[in-house]
């Protein structure tokens, strides 16, 4: 199946962090199916060779051979890599996922206090990015820093810590009206026994609850294992997954047949990827109503700026500029992780995109701005100065106001002007601080 560049720029902002103009044209030419199928593969859209620099090599300048390594227990150089890999990376739906993964099953560093359980937690998301959800969820209770996180490594049968049951039910698998206060009291006790050793989860049989358990109306000697099957045999289980990814992937909103559709999907297919697959070549996600409606998070918003630029990720223009703006990666608000939504855009954080704008003009030299790259066939035309801006930020069309204002500024600071590079930097600032600018 076909597609238009409207089409391959919704596809683009959504399944991945923006693209270049080279990988908007190869989504065109590849089609809706080829396209779906490289993002889910790991295969480059423009046949490019992945070339990941490893977190060892890696500097705080952002290339190897600077004079400040990264260290892996220094939380800001572990954000800094994690922003590189988004930007850089072949398979962008991957980190897309494990973004999502972090948001959903949120941990934040602040309580751990120590980044390797954070990275190992990091790498188990990325594993299971497009993976087996079950499996994943059989997981994430064992693995150390969300047992930290919510006092799983502390719960014994004499006094069975509820934190860890309350939320898997809660937050990460049913939701709200799903579960009973005795479910939680009962799977709690199911999920004793288990502590943190030498960085790994280890069981403690003296301190399990060996006891009957009812949980969710199945009675029975449950473990952790078997307490987890129980909760993803659930109806409420698919309803709740595919809810939360369409609100990630396609609208704030989704319908109740969509819901049900994706619901399906995940009933019947292996993986997170299959569900996806599904997701994005369904002609329904392409729906004019469903495009630019979405708020870019923080790291969409940096990640999709440097991808579209080409610029260099380092230690002054990556964490910073998003923790600025409400989000710090290994550093999510609470358990229900980022609000997102029209939260992203409240004044204080709007201030922080403003300034994250002006720094990456002000980051881009004379020389590259003024190279054929960034400069219209007819740089004598405002209009076709905000047409080469908006493909390059995959910026569909403007509003007849915003479009207006800049082709205004464009004419004065650009076109008519005896010092156009400082229109031109000015220009793509502006831009790159549009409401179409913020919206995916």
């Amino acid at each position: 199946m076909g597609m238009t560049y409207e089409d391959a720029v919704h596809l683009l902002h959504r399944a991945s962090f923006g693209g270049t103009p080279e990988e908007f044209t190869a989504c065109i030419q590849l089609g809706r199916q080829e396209s779906v199928r490289r993002l889910l593969s790991g295969i480059s859209l423009t046949d490019k060779p992945e070339a990941l620099v490893n977190f060892n090599l890696m500097t705080r300048e952002g290339r190897p051979g600077g004079k400040r390594p990264l260290t892996a227990s220094r939380i800001y150089d572990q954000q800094q890599y994690w922003l590189y890999l988004m930007v850089n990376t072949q398979a962008p739906l991957v980190e897309k996922m494990t973004l999502f993964w972090h948001g959903h099953f949120a941990t934040a560093f602040y309580k751990v206090d120590d980044m390797l359980p954070m990275y190992q937690q990091n790498v188990l998301f990325r594993q299971y990015a497009l993976g087996n959800f079950k499996e994943l969820v059989q997981k994430i209770g064992k693995d150390p820093a969300m047992m930290f996180w919510l006092d799983m490594n502390r719960s014994k049968k004499e006094a069975p810590n509820e934190n860890y049951s309350r939320e898997l039910m809660e937050l990460f698998t049913l939701g709200i009206g799903h579960y009973s206060e005795q479910d939680v009291k009962e799977l709690a006790r199911a999920f004793t026994g288990w502590r943190i050793i030498n960085s790994q989860a280890s069981f403690n049989a003296n301190w399990y609850d060996p006891g009957v358990k009812t949980l969710l109306g199945t009675t029975g000697n449950l473990g952790y294992t078997e307490a987890v099957e129980i909760i993803l045999k659930q109806q409420a289980y698919p309803i709740f997954l595919a809810t939360k990814l369409l609100k990630f992937f396609a609208t704030a909103n989704p319908p109740s047949f969509w819901i049900e559709l994706v619901a399906n999907s995940i009933r019947t297919k292996n993986t997170i990827g299959e569900v996806l697959q599904e997701l994005f070549n369904s002609n329904e996600f392409y729906k004019q109503r469903y495009r630019k409606r979405l708020f870019k998070s923080p790291t969409e918003y940096v990640v999709s700026t440097f991808r579209a630029l080409g610029l260099t990720i380092n230690e002054h223009n990556s964490y910073l500029p998003a923790k600025s703006m409400g989000q710090e990666l290994y550093n999510p608000p609470d358990v229900s992780g980022w609000d997102g939504g029209d939260s992203w855009l409240n004044s204080d954080r709007m201030v922080g995109r403003h300034q994250f704008a002006s720094m990456i003009a002000r980051s881009m030299s004379d020389s590259k701005l003024n190279s054929s790259e960034f400069k219209p066939a007819q740089p004598s035309n405002p209009d076709d100065w905000l047409a080469m801006w908006c493909k390059r930020f995959g910026i569909g069309e403007l509003s007849p106001s915003t479009k207006t204002s800049l082709r205004s500024y464009a004419n004065d600071t650009v076109v008519n002007s005896s010092q156009p590079i400082t229109g031109m930097r000015g220009l793509m600032q502006l831009v790159l601080m549009s409401p179409e600018s913020q919206m995916k």
